[in-house]
């Protein structure tokens, strides 16, 4: 972020030394006071404006470079708990060369406008491996549908994208707990196994996993997806994530 005194402060320093040569000609550098210095930093910045311009540019340029390194560091702090977790859906090509990771909640508008972009995507690339994180960050019926998302993936897996797919696909936010039992049910599923599976002890721990992985890695809200080196926080446009998945080809 932009701050005018820390780059005063900067540009002092760095005009301070060419500076203090050209006036030893005239006087010595001990002889200055701190507003005589001052003074020759503003006549010179008044005399030479551009230079504030390119000296934000630097700074701008070193600060981006700083986000991106620590971003970097930070995914690979994470290793392979972001894209291999033991307990994650798993979407796309399951041996898809490129993977995107999608921390969601099945509450969030942005998330349902997002599925459509992510149906896309995959059949826009055959080696797209989806990463599925169940994140519940916006109501009970939200934690209550992760739950049985993880517990249909553990013991029908052939049957999670489709839940998956229908809960995103109902309009506005899940009301009540008889709107999962629906789409449960639409698929034969068995109701009393998948309530049994739900209350495993990995089903909660996977949960806070997700939970404890979106913290370390700044994620703050849905959806977020996260794509080699790239984190998109937020419904992109199917080209910026296409772009993204292009960048990281191998």
């Amino acid at each position: 972020m932009f701050n005018p005194k820390t780059l005063f402060a900067r540009l002092r320093l760095l005009l301070l030394m060419p500076l203090l040569a050209f006036t030893a000609v005239v006087a010595q550098a001990e002889n200055l006071t701190e507003d005589d210095v001052n003074q020759m930093v503003r006549d010179y910045i008044l005399e030479n404006p551009e230079i504030v311009m390119e000296a934000i540019g630097i700074l701008q340029e070193r600060e981006q470079a700083a986000q991106v390194a620590s971003q970097n560091e930070l995914l690979a702090s994470v290793g392979t708990q972001l894209t291999n977790g033991a307990n994650d859906p798993v979407g796309g090509n399951p041996d898809g060369t490129v993977t995107l990771v999608e921390f969601f909640d099945y509450n969030c508008g942005y998330c349902k406008r997002a599925s459509d972009t992510v149906k896309a995507l995959t059949e826009a690339n055959p080696n797209l491996r989806i990463v599925y994180k169940e994140w519940p960050i916006l109501s009970e019926t939200s934690v209550t549908a992760a739950r049985f998302g993880l517990a249909i993936n553990e013991l029908h897996p052939d049957q999670y994208q489709a839940y998956h797919d229908a809960l995103l696909a109902r309009p506005g936010s899940l009301g009540q707990d008889s709107e999962i039992w629906q789409v449960i049910d639409s698929l034969g599923l068995d109701r009393a196994e998948l309530e049994e599976e739900t209350k495993a002890d990995w089903v909660q721990q996977t949960l806070a996993s997700n939970q404890a992985l979106a913290q370390q890695l700044n994620i703050t809200g849905t959806p977020t997806f996260v794509i080699g080196t790239d984190i998109l926080r937020g419904a992109y446009p199917q080209a910026d994530i296409q772009a993204a998945i292009d960048a990281n080809l191998p």
